[in-house]
């Protein structure tokens, strides 16, 4: 199979494409895509991350648990700081490049946290000069905010449920050491190595470690536009900023990515026109998919051929068309343990439910998921291996609705805690439909 990826489409226009970081997931695609994706300018550069944790907000100190805002002042121990000062050294590279010969430039800087652990310096310089400690900022722990749902949704099925906590069966804070919780919230479930909720002091840290690792995100990537301004290129460049899946912070008493549900599927999406003078939103529904073909747009390049997703741009004129772009956004995660044994994990693995070893033609169940305005709703359709593809020719293994009416995106803690699949057979029916339209094509 052929394909052009994102980088590659628009080195294939003359760009120069230059990128690092966690752009691509270590070794996929292997060597980072080579010069497929990217020019042989510069190569790809991707830093590794400090492994000791020293802090004086934790104890102990040194242990490498999932929170630690770290005491080291020497940021390049820090592989977002690294690549982003790598990033930068492209961003005049390529710069200098397209003032002596024309030639535009694309480049992508693929920031690591907030993923697991949080790990992060707890001070950094400001744009003044003074010193930001981002975990004080915060306040106290006591004041970051609980989760309101810490157990499954009522009507859950039992497959819809993750244990993913980065491959651990435990989360280890302040030297202790918490089993993963389990989907009652009370650990009286049938998961062997399952716990109740994390107590409210680990959720309020773990919480707080998560604000404080996007806090250095915005840090970092900050730093490579404000460069991008510094340059004067801040109204001839396109800019992107999106997170590659979503996280639960301990709602529904979840503490990861690995899910259908609206926390694990939505992610955030700002995109920066050229030219832009006004800030604009739009609550048109969008997918992973259409960054490709709206950044090419947004470019005044062609339409890429064979490639999911619609242009966006029209929404740069038109944030709230009458007539919607599109009226359903999909994802799908997989399972490989099936429904009646939602607890036993796959072989050689320890998480239920997991399929981070499972080979692709080995999967049991695809939960294939669909948001509108109003629904999302989930079928956990059988595996088609031969196909690799799910088997609309049964009937799903379980199925969920969630009502999403008056959801104004406020609170995510709000919404998804009732399955109402049962209420609203017609709903799901007409769900259904949409899912095999989709799903079938493959």
């Amino acid at each position: 199979m052929t394909w052009v990826s994102l980088p590659g489409y628009f080195k294939t226009h003359g760009y120069t494409t230059l990128g690092g970081g966690k752009t691509y997931h270590g070794g996929l695609p292997p060597f980072s895509d080579g010069d497929l994706s990217w020019s042989d300018d510069r190569p790809y550069f991707e830093s590794s991350d400090k492994r000791q944790c020293t802090s004086n907000y934790l104890k102990p100190s040194g242990q490498h648990g999932a929170v630690c805002p770290d005491n080291s002042t020497n940021l390049t121990e820090f592989t977002d700081y690294s690549n982003m000062q790598s990033m930068i050294s492209n961003l005049e590279y390529a710069s200098q490049v397209q003032k002596e010969t024309g030639k535009p430039f694309f480049l992508s800087y693929g920031i690591h946290r907030p993923h697991l652990p949080f790990h992060f310096p707890a001070e950094w310089p400001g744009p003044d000069g003074n010193t930001i400690n981002i975990w004080e900022a915060y306040g106290p722990d006591d004041a970051i905010d609980l989760p309101l749902h810490q157990q499954a949704p009522v009507g859950m099925p039992g497959i819809a449920f993750t244990y993913e906590m980065d491959g651990d069966k435990g989360v280890a804070v302040n030297g202790t050491t918490y089993p993963i919780p389990g989907p009652n919230g009370n650990g009286t479930n049938k998961c062997p190595f399952c716990g109740p909720a994390f107590p409210d002091n680990v959720t309020r840290v773990m919480r707080k470690g998560y604000y404080s690792a996007v806090s250095w995100v915005d840090y970092c990537a900050g730093r490579v536009i404000a460069r991008l301004h510094e340059l004067g290129h801040a109204e001839d460049t396109v800019i992107a900023i999106v997170g590659d899946h979503g996280w639960q912070l301990g709602e529904h008493n979840i503490w990861g990515k690995h899910t259908n549900f609206e926390l694990g599927a939505r992610v955030p999406l700002i995109i920066r026109a050229a030219n832009q003078t006004a800030n604009l939103k739009s609550d048109a529904l969008a997918e992973s998919v259409d960054i490709y073909p709206t950044l090419a747009a947004l470019a005044g390049l062609p339409p890429p051929d064979d490639v999911d997703g619609i242009d966006l741009s029209s929404l740069w004129t038109d944030p709230s068309p009458a007539t919607p772009l599109k009226t359903v956004a999909y994802s799908e995660y997989p399972r490989c343990a099936p429904p009646d044994a939602a607890w036993t994990p796959e072989p050689g693995y320890t998480n239920p439910n997991s399929c981070v070893t499972t080979a692709r033609q080995n999967f049991t169940i695809m939960g294939t998921s669909m948001r509108t305005d109003a629904w999302r709703c989930t079928f956990w359709m059988w595996w088609d291996g031969l196909k690799l593809a799910p088997d609309f020719t049964k009937p799903p293994a379980a199925t969920e609705l969630y009502a999403h009416t008056n959801d104004t995106e406020s609170n995510f803690d709000t919404f998804e805690n009732v399955n109402v699949a049962p209420n609203y057979p017609a709903v799901v029916a007409e769900m259904m439909a949409m899912a095999r339209k989709q799903w079938e094509k493959v």
